[in-house]
């Protein structure tokens, strides 16, 4: 029996230097992958929304092409993803300058970047409007495609809530259904993937992650210095696997048997430490060869990027311009004298 395709959307910011690691993998692309497969996917990359943070041109240009280049390595298969730029589809901006006003300044006072910028002592007067208004922004993004689903994580889940709210209040303040109330969908398996050093969420910015798309040598320096058992003395001592990361990581990466025998091996003491992180690297570079080989390809042809991006936001510019025009309609925009 043939299910119903469900519209998916997500997006991405190119923060950091824009490279992903395998917590990224793990936490979204690689649900976003396997959504794909059974439903129409919308994933652009959160381009616009980068500005709230990086104001200098260099940085920002090569964070996109670093993301797009990643992005595109790992999903491989896009007959049913549409890939593109936010900033390519200006309609978002101009929901947005709708949006804003029928939000109540209190809600978006209530987003957690807004609140957490405050909370770290960082003055009012130095947060910019864009920041303070990412949420509707945001809002606008997913309203646009009109999706059944947003994928996030749990510390997301307030995104979509403004959104639901903006969305209630458009459609009442303008008796209108434009908008579906969207539906975040948290995977319960997507658990935080916690970095190397066994202590904190995996990120870039606490040196933590391993890497996908760099040098082998530095993939391999960086699973070496994976947190293990640190009660463990010499290479005879039985070992502990929980909170080992080493087989935390190996769980995603490797075949059951496999990773079982070695478990079995690391309590009774049979195995090192040393064996079991050369076990993880090779695994991990068996795993993403393919998508290794796909970045080096799309790398080496910057025109065929080129020409996914255009068609990505060829066919998201269809979707945008049939929803403004709804919107432009419903709020009295449209009028006798429009073009």
């Amino acid at each position: 029996m043939n299910t119903v395709k469900k519209r998916i959307l997500s997006g991405i910011t190119p923060s950091g230097d824009g490279s992903l690691h395998i917590g990224n993998y793990l936490g979204a692309v690689r649900q976003f992958v396997e959504l794909s497969k059974n439903n129409e996917c919308f994933l652009f990359v959160a381009d616009i929304h980068a500005l709230t943070t990086i104001q200098r041109k260099d940085e920002l240009r090569a964070n996109i092409e670093t993301l797009i280049l990643n992005e595109l390595a790992l999903l491989g298969d896009l007959s049913n993803i549409i890939f593109f730029r936010q900033s390519d589809v200006p309609m978002h901006t101009e929901l947005q300058t709708i949006l804003n006003n029928i939000t109540p300044l209190g809600l978006i006072k209530r987003a957690h970047a807004y609140k957490d910028k405050l909370e770290k002592g960082v003055e009012e007067e130095e947060v910019n409007m864009g920041l303070f208004s990412y949420p509707v922004l945001m809002a606008a993004d997913i309203l646009m495609y009109k999706p059944d689903l947003v994928p996030v994580g749990r510390d997301q889940k307030q995104h979509i809530e403004i959104t639901r709210d903006i969305a209630e209040r458009f459609n009442r303040t303008f008796k209108s259904k434009i908008f579906p109330l969207p539906e975040p969908y948290i995977p319960e398996e997507a658990a935080v993937i916690m970095g190397t050093d066994g202590k904190r969420k995996m990120s870039k910015s606490l040196g933590n992650f391993i890497s996908i798309f760099e040098d082998e040598a530095v993939i391999k320096k960086q699973v070496m210095s994976t947190y293990t058992d640190p009660t463990r003395k010499h290479v005879t001592d039985p070992g502990h696997i929980e909170g080992n990361m080493v087989f935390n990581y190996l769980d995603f990466f490797t075949e059951k048997e496999e990773v079982m025998m070695y478990k079995e091996k690391y309590r009774q003491g049979k195995v090192a430490d040393v064996e079991v992180k050369n076990y993880l690297f090779e695994s991990l570079m068996k795993y993403f060869a393919p998508a290794r080989m796909r970045y080096e390809e799309l790398k080496n042809s910057p025109d065929s990027v080129k020409k996914i991006i255009q068609t990505g936001a060829e066919r998201a510019r269809e979707v945008a311009e049939k929803t403004i025009n709804e919107v432009r309609a419903t709020i009295g925009l449209t009028n006798k004298y429009s073009f």
